[in-house]
């Protein structure tokens, strides 16, 4: 989920890693570019071996359809296997009366904005003056769209934010206003009554070994944990803003990240 054309090296290498330490042969990878439009279709294969989906949708249209495998670590100042979004503004003291999100069924780069107000941290509370919700297909367009003053707002995925940082010109430009509570991270998960024991020791040895652990290609990537399944779910789940305006930024933006 945060792939990019400057991170895809290190992502094969650290796959060859896992291959490596798999007790059986597994395919190579495959770029989210080769994937179906419909990610839930690809999510919902019958044949899937591995994959990195969002907590929002693992929650909603793959609950008891996946089986969940592992969490990533990224040694963020959260929780193992916890991540957060930061909140970025286009200037300070700006209202952010236009939000820009990357999807409605992304947990940091919506859902993590639109809590209920009794689990709302001070980031998420500038949801509440928004007046338009522009769509932008990816969280590198939204942070793309707040640094060009297309939109005032935005919630970003604090591991995609430190990509944009790294790689972007841009990355640096909107004023950092804050962040979220911390959540799960993204999950990775197989196909429904695939034993995911052989996956999570695969991976785990890779992350004891793989020369790209914490290197700035992979986000920092620190390891991979294996975390309650139930705290996902527990997570609340805001309904979509039907009722705002809603404009599309970016159509062809597909960078995951969510």
């Amino acid at each position: 989920m945060y792939w990019r054309d400057e991170t895809a090296e290190a992502w094969r290498g650290f796959w060859s890693g896992v291959q490596a330490a798999a007790s059986s042969a597994l395919p190579p990878l495959i770029g989210p570019n080769d994937l179906p439009e419909d990610w839930t279709q690809h999510w919902l294969d019958p044949n899937l071996l591995l994959s990195q989906t969002c907590s929002y949708p693992l929650r909603t249209v793959l609950r008891d359809r996946v089986t969940y495998v592992g969490t990533f670590d990224f040694g963020l100042d959260a929780p193992i296997g916890y991540y957060y979004s930061r909140f970025v503004k286009r200037a300070r003291g700006v209202m952010p009366r236009r939000l820009a999100i990357n999807s409605y069924d992304s947990q940091s780069g919506f859902a993590a904005g639109f809590e209920p107000l009794s689990q709302a941290s001070d980031a998420s509370a500038y949801a509440r003056h928004v007046d338009q919700i522009i769509v932008t297909g990816s969280h590198t367009a939204s942070l793309r769209a707040v640094a060009d003053g297309r939109a005032d707002g935005a919630y970003i995925d604090a591991v995609t934010y430190r990509l944009c940082k790294a790689f972007d010109p841009w990355g640096k430009a909107p004023f950092l206003a804050g962040r979220t509570r911390s959540t799960p991270g993204l999950p990775l998960i197989t196909a429904r009554g695939r034993d995911p024991a052989p996956l999570r020791a695969a991976l785990a040895a890779a992350c004891e070994t793989s020369p790209w652990m914490g290197h700035r290609a992979l986000g920092g990537l620190r390891g991979v944990v294996v975390l309650d399944e139930a705290l996902y779910h527990a997570l609340p789940t805001p309904r979509a803003q039907s009722d705002r305006t809603s404009r599309q930024f970016d159509p062809a933006a597909r960078e995951p990240g969510r």
